[in-house]
């Protein structure tokens, strides 16, 4: 019997993305089949429904790596700690220099979204993005910066779970959000305006992870008519450059923390 046939199609896909993971670079297709002692057509069927499944992907037509499937997941469960280590810095740095609450929020569960780390000042309106508070798909705009870049299947899960009316400004028909959803993808970032409480507004911005995609938003909240005084579209393009650093600490962190936990 050979080494193929003994393994169960699980074991073979599992094997795969150990080697995958273990060279971020990537492999060709006769290295992989080297290294794991499988047959060449094996292999390439692996990968092929692996590639389906966005858990491969081939680079340069001829390497492969791991896919944004799974490098999502890793990103999705980082830890906590690490997070606030890498990235506090830039939400205080943010809030200083708009002097408004600010924070960021995380894909997670499929297609929840939620605040994870925040900078604020000591303000009533601080309890709207606590950590750990989930983001209403239809009218947080760090969640709307995070879902308007997902896939349809992710969208749509998002908009089946039950779109409360929270403010007179809350939209909840379907097909409105995912407009609104495609206006977000043209300008890169999202607006809440009333829409959860009447008396406050945010921004959220999209967090562009290489190789990943949208998985964090930033977000910049305070009182509505002090918000709508200032020019959204700049305030955007401040939250947009602290984007860049934060995926880029982010990215940096995630690779030092990969690398320090036991082999």
């Amino acid at each position: 019997m050979s080494q193929d046939s003994r393994l169960s199609p699980l074991e073979r896909y599992t094997r795969i993305l150990e080697l995958l993971a273990a060279f971020p670079e990537g492999l060709a297709l006769t290295e992989i089949t080297k290294m794991l002692a499988l047959p060449k057509t094996s292999v390439h069927r692996l990968l092929g429904t692996m590639q389906e499944a966005r858990l491969a992907d081939c680079a340069n037509g001829s390497t492969y790596i791991l896919g944004e499937r799974v490098r999502r997941l890793a990103y999705a469960g980082a830890d906590a700690g690490w997070l606030g280590a890498v990235v506090q810095p830039h939400l205080a740095d943010l809030a200083a220099e708009t002097n408004e609450t600010c924070y960021l929020a995380r894909l997670h569960a499929g297609h929840r979204v939620s605040s994870i780390l925040m900078e604020a000042p000591d303000t009533p309106w601080r309890g709207f993005v606590l950590p750990g508070k989930g983001m209403a798909p239809h009218a947080a705009a760090s969640a709307k910066a995070i879902l308007a870049f997902q896939s349809e299947e992710v969208i749509a899960a998002a908009l089946a779970e039950p779109l409360p009316v929270l403010t007179a400004n809350t939209c909840v028909d379907a097909g409105r959000i995912l407009q609104e959803y495609a206006a977000i993808r043209e300008q890169g970032y999202a607006t809440c305006i009333g829409e959860i409480d009447e008396g406050l507004a945010a921004l959220g911005v999209p967090v562009r992870l290489p190789r990943v995609g949208v998985v964090y938003s930033l977000g910049v909240t305070g009182p509505l008519q002090r918000m709508l005084g200032k020019d959204l579209a700049a305030l955007a393009e401040i939250m947009q450059r602290y984007a860049e650093r934060v995926a880029q600490a982010l990215a940096a962190g995630y690779v030092r923390h990969a690398d320090a936990l036991p082999r």
